[in-house]
């Protein structure tokens, strides 16, 4: 059931949510809302813990980085405050089915 309606070269949320919403047999305004409150959950989830993992989806994992000093291309020198940095790791049925494998 999953359409290419971009003949490969670039999907943005609009074209996503007319696949979502065929897939689900719901309107688009209703797709809209569960993508959101999908991606609301993963934000409070790494939020709270290090690493959310989806089983042959992918893992996305925060990881804290602390503050330094680096120089910008003009040559100042800029402060880089401490943060959560966040990363995604494909996992292998995900990126079978990309390479179609």
């Amino acid at each position: 059931m999953y359409l290419n309606i971009n003949n490969g070269v670039r999907m943005n949320k609009n074209e996503f949510l007319d696949i979502l919403s065929k897939d689900l047999e719901c309107t688009k305004t209703k797709a809209n809302a569960i993508l959101n409150s999908v991606f609301k959950c993963i934000e409070h989830s790494l939020k709270d813990s290090d690493e959310l993992r989806f089983i042959g989806f992918g893992s996305f994992k925060a990881k804290h980085t602390v503050a330094k000093e680096v120089k910008t291309p003009r040559g100042t020198i800029a402060k880089v405050p401490a943060q959560r940095r966040v990363s995604f790791s494909v996992g292998s049925e995900f990126k079978a089915t990309v390479n179609n494998k």
